[in-house]
């Protein structure tokens, strides 16, 4: 599949967007009776059921892997999906919400920096400026109504934190890597699917079961596993076939922006002053990292490439 520059960060925010969601949905799921752990499972369980037939169905070749990258696959799995979940749930309840997003957003500075050595991608001055807008902007989002009470220090919960930084730059980086040998539905596909078993592992099988699901939350929980768990990822993943790792993370940073908006419109949360700034910092960052104009020789060397 092949899209434009511009549609691939249209496509990017996309991606952002519908993970901005998931905090909503997983919200209504817990107030109809579900619990954090069983919204986890199942939520993955819907999207590789969503996932696997239609694949099946429309794009067979994807389900094909070389044996030799089962176990590359099984680790990024672990990492960006089985033990980043429950690294999240820990840390917001140990350090609470604005400490865990500050500590998430991270990512897009561990991104930026590794993809200049890992992915020969250039640092320009648009990204050297973007990025601290960006998380400044997605600090205020997320964090405004908690930082009039501090923050939580625990060490192990911002160890988490940490790790949910680092399995963000994990994704971009190495979910990179993969698209240059697999398609997008291939590697969303694998990675939803072998994370599955060591999150009902971690999630005490018993417990999952233990609690009865209400018919709402059931159908809070399927939408969880089809928006930020099916189409965000896959949108993601095709975004990422077409732009760089690092201005694709920082793209995403729109994503507490829209979780902020989308629990307006849906919870009746209120939007304060700091949160406003928040959201000009964040547009600012991506506006400007979308409008840097490249070196004229890389722009040559682009259009000599591009069919």
């Amino acid at each position: 599949m092949k899209v434009s520059k511009g549609v691939a960060y249209g496509l990017m925010a996309l991606a952002a967007i519908m993970w901005a969601t998931s905090g909503t949905l997983t919200v209504l799921a817990l107030d109809a009776g579900a619990k954090v752990m069983q919204v986890t499972v199942f939520a993955g369980v819907f999207t590789t059921i969503i996932l696997l037939p239609m694949i099946a169905a429309f794009d067979p070749k994807s389900l094909r892997i070389k044996k030799e990258d089962f176990l590359p696959l099984f680790a990024f799995s672990l990492i960006t999906g089985t033990f980043f979940s429950i690294a999240w749930y820990m840390c917001v309840d140990l350090t609470g919400v604005a400490t865990a997003v500050i500590l998430l957003y991270a990512y897009p500075s561990i991104v930026t920096v590794a993809s200049v050595f890992l992915l020969k991608e250039r640092m320009t001055r648009g990204k050297a400026i973007a990025l601290p807008l960006t998380f400044i902007g997605c600090v205020l989002v997320a964090g405004a109504k908690d930082l009039e009470e501090g923050f939580s220090f625990n060490m192990i919960g911002v160890a988490l934190g940490l790790y949910t930084a680092l399995a963000g730059a994990v994704y971009y980086i190495w979910g990179k890597k993969f698209l240059d040998k697999y398609s997008a539905n291939t590697v969303i596909l694998y990675m939803t699917a072998l994370s599955l078993p060591g999150i009902v592992i971690l999630a005490n099988p018993i417990a999952i079961f233990d609690n009865p699901i209400s018919t709402d939350a059931w159908m809070y929980i399927f939408a969880i596993g089809l928006f930020p768990g099916t189409i965000g990822f896959v949108v993601s993943m095709v975004a990422l076939n077409h732009i760089e790792a690092s201005k694709a993370s920082i793209v995403a940073s729109i994503e507490p922006v829209a979780a902020v908006v989308i629990a307006f419109l849906v919870l009746s949360d209120q939007l304060t002053l700091l949160q406003g700034v928040g959201v000009f910092l964040v547009f600012t960052g991506v506006i400007l990292l979308r409008l840097t104009r490249k070196p004229a020789a890389e722009q040559k060397g682009e259009i000599a490439t591009s069919r």
